[in-house]
């Protein structure tokens, strides 16, 4: 063999280094990729706001706390004030026939005192009416609304009044209804001479500061007093300055609808009772625990059975 032919063959078997770089490179691309799995994304830990305190009106029943099921008044409703005058019919059928001879419907709620308001206007309110005649209150706390109030606005205004929608509106009466109560930081910094430009007395206004000034400081509120039970609300309230044991029974009949509630300081319940169960009436009897043995028949809708006996006291008053 050549030497030519020698070296022909040595180079036919020797591969070059471009074929093996190329094959490399097509080995590599058959290799299949790698599929990578997407991590989970890893969620932040929700954090919830506090729950919202409850309101007098909006309280939840399925809770097991006792307050709170107490908050929420059978008297609230059409079918539990049914009931407890059905209850009263059975445990004294004497009441229970004057209740039948009683047209008006048995509300257990003031006309000033709507649903709606706040304790501190309810408390307000009735300080303001305090030892004073229906008209001659309402005539003051109007004044006291024009002065410090706010002006409702008409929900729905004609789109296109007419002479006649003009002068009926300026006719119409303007009411307490129409205004929003001034808010307790207001009242509390009202001047009191001030404040008795439209009526209130020295001392009744020193005592609209005072329940402002314990609503404004957050020593009362709504939710507070409405987990309350009856003797906790008339602790706290007979130690604030203008509110007496009366004025704490009526906010817990007529604001807090509380259902079983007996006034024994209220006059007019004092000599209905008397009538009632044909006992003596004096300037010291019955007293408050005769009222209480009195009033056991009517248990546990003894604030309904009150708001007969007022009704029974117009009765005889008229005879």
């Amino acid at each position: 063999m050549s030497m030519s032919t020698r070296r022909s063959a040595r180079l036919l078997s020797k591969p070059t280094t471009a074929t093996t770089t190329t094959t490399r490179k097509v080995s590599s691309s058959t290799k299949p990729s790698k599929v990578t799995k997407p991590k989970p994304k890893v969620l932040a830990k929700k954090v919830l706001p506090p729950p919202s305190p409850p309101s007098l009106l909006h309280l939840s029943t399925s809770t097991a706390n006792p307050l709170l099921q107490q908050a929420i008044s059978p008297l609230r409703t059409r079918d539990g004030l049914a009931q407890a005058i059905l209850h009263l019919k059975a445990s004294d059928p004497k009441l229970g026939k004057f209740i039948d001879t009683v047209k008006e419907p048995c509300t257990v709620m003031l006309p000033r005192d709507t649903p709606e308001q706040s304790s501190y206007v309810s408390l307000c309110q009735s300080i303001i009416y305090q030892q004073l005649a229906g008209k001659a209150a309402a005539a003051i706390l109007l004044r006291f609304l024009k002065q410090y109030g706010i002006r409702k606005k008409p929900q729905q205004p004609p789109i296109l009044p007419t002479a006649a929608d003009e002068i009926e509106e300026m006719e119409a009466p303007v009411t307490a209804d129409d205004f929003i109560f001034p808010p307790a930081s207001l009242v509390f910094s009202l001047d009191v001479d001030e404040m008795k430009s439209v009526g209130l007395g020295q001392r009744k206004a020193e005592y609209l500061q005072e329940v402002a000034r314990q609503f404004h400081e957050g020593l009362l509120s709504d939710t507070a007093l409405a987990l309350m039970s009856d003797e906790e609300v008339s602790r706290a309230l007979v130690t604030v300055r203008g509110i007496g044991q009366w004025t704490a029974d009526m906010f817990l009949i007529f604001h807090l609808k509380r259902p079983n509630v007996l006034p024994t300081m209220d006059l007019a319940v004092r000599k209905a009772m008397c009538k009632h169960f044909s006992v003596p009436f004096g300037k010291k009897t019955p007293t408050h625990e005769q009222m209480v043995e009195m009033g056991s028949v009517w248990e546990p809708y003894r604030s309904v059975a009150t708001w007969y006996m007022w009704k029974y006291t117009d009765t005889v008053t008229q005879k």
